[in-house]
């Protein structure tokens, strides 16, 4: 590996090629992620205009949460009230000796 670096380094043409490679590389990488966000942004912004625009058109539906509130009082009669309890790693279901 050692050998492989001194034979790079010794080389100033072969640094300027791959420091060119490098940073090419780094560019596309950076205009890929720049077009990503603004296709991300133009999403948002078509999808923000839809909500705006037609809001009164397609009105969202009511939604009712007294299931989630039944739920929620069933799960926490099961829940301990400390939920930072760490559990042992032993298997307790063994018959004891």
């Amino acid at each position: 590996m050692e050998a492989f670096i001194e034979q790079i380094l010794s080389h100033p043409l072969l640094i300027l090629f791959l420091s060119l490679v490098c940073m090419l590389l780094l560019f596309a990488v950076l205009k890929g992620l720049v077009k990503l966000m603004l296709v991300a942004c133009v999403m948002a912004a078509l999808y923000f205009g839809y909500l705006h625009f037609f809001a009164e058109s397609y009105p969202l539906p009511e939604v009712d949460f007294s299931p989630l509130v039944e739920w929620k009082d069933r799960i926490e009669e099961v829940l301990p009230d400390d939920l930072n309890v760490s559990f042992s790693d032993r298997n307790e279901t063994a018959v004891p000796e």
